[in-house]
């Protein structure tokens, strides 16, 4: 327990230290945030699998999420998704970042209260069961830095140095979609009781019908972040946002396609879960899209400079396409 106050406490104060105190600029608090996002979601999933499927055990009972200490993997995601991408700062390399890394990894499965099953339990052979343990541990601690800790890594470099749009752009888009479709259903499940029975329950074929009506948004969410990227040379992020007006795709039609295609993606998400929270949740979030405009729309900034802005805006609507380009 002591053990994995300090490693969740310490990190997440030195963390909070480095940006109260303006130690980081805006562009590296937000290249640690998505380093974090990605890290903490990716090895929640990960792990959450790993249990299910008996290849981790986990020996403490607090703090739980789906079985999974989530105290433990927020301190993983701390040092592995924002501190550790941080040392580029001081001129750590990307082998030597992933190095620590990997150790810290290891460490963290042998005394962070998740154990790894081994073929100790099927032998008797001492010996053979710890080569087993040992070989059980790097396997997964490989696979863990290689989905979570890498990625985590190469977002908050890309982000902090604005390269790479296209590739950091892609890693956020998983990001997001794991968080809107699976994690925040997932809590509200763990809070109400429910679960998600009635979509894996649900037929096959039933469900792929229960899917076409999620192409629209998707079209839109879609097309929005290419040409975010392509077009305006940014993501969808507020605080990575594009650099140039972007007025083709689904922007010809409307102005506001990421705002909208997540409500009608939450909205119909919810009645095939067949959860009335996830629905009203897409109702929330259309009010704050409109209450807080200015944060939502990534390209607010670009109208103190571009002449184009307010006449775009005037001309294209915002909640309901018009149906001819100009």
């Amino acid at each position: 327990m002591i053990f994995r106050s300090v490693i969740f406490l310490l990190p997440l104060a030195f963390w909070a230290w480095l940006i109260v105190n303006q130690r980081l600029s805006t562009r590296e608090i937000t290249a640690g945030f998505l380093g974090f996002s990605w890290s903490f979601l990716m090895a929640l999933v990960l792990n959450i699998l790993f249990v299910k499927i008996g290849i981790l055990t986990v020996s403490v009972h607090d703090n739980l999420f789906y079985d999974v200490p989530i105290d433990w993997v927020m301190s993983y995601a701390i040092i592995c998704g924002s501190l550790l991408p941080l040392a580029r700062l001081l001129g750590w390399t990307t082998r030597l970042r992933l190095s620590v890394q990997g150790i810290f990894t290891v460490t963290l499965y042998t005394f962070g209260g998740i154990d790894i099953v081994s073929t100790v339990v099927f032998s008797d052979d001492n010996v053979t069961g710890l080569v087993a343990f040992t070989a059980a541990t790097v396997f997964i601690s490989f696979l863990s830095v290689l989905i979570t800790a890498l990625p985590a890594l190469y977002l908050s470099d890309w982000t902090a140095n604005q390269t790479h749009v296209c590739k950091r752009s892609f890693l956020q888009s998983i990001t997001w979609m794991v968080f809107l479709f699976w994690l925040f259903p997932s809590t509200l499940f763990v809070l109400t009781g429910d679960s998600w029975a009635p979509l894996l329950q649900r037929e096959l074929w039933l469900t792929g019908l229960y899917l076409l009506p999620l192409v629209l948004p998707g079209y839109c969410l879609m097309s929005a972040l290419y040409h975010f990227a392509v077009q305006g040379g940014g993501t969808a992020f507020p605080y990575d946002p594009p650099k140039r007006l972007v007025t083709r795709g689904v922007y010809r039609y409307i102005s506001n396609p990421m705002q909208l295609g997540i409500f009608l993606a939450m909205g119909w998400w919810g009645v095939m879960l067949e959860n009335i929270g996830v629905t009203v949740s897409a109702f929330v979030a259309l009010m704050l899209f409109i209450v807080f405009k200015g944060v939502c729309n990534g390209s607010c900034a670009i109208g103190l400079d571009n002449p184009e802005w307010d006449r775009y805006h005037r001309a294209v609507p915002k909640w309901f396409p018009r149906m001819k380009k100009s």
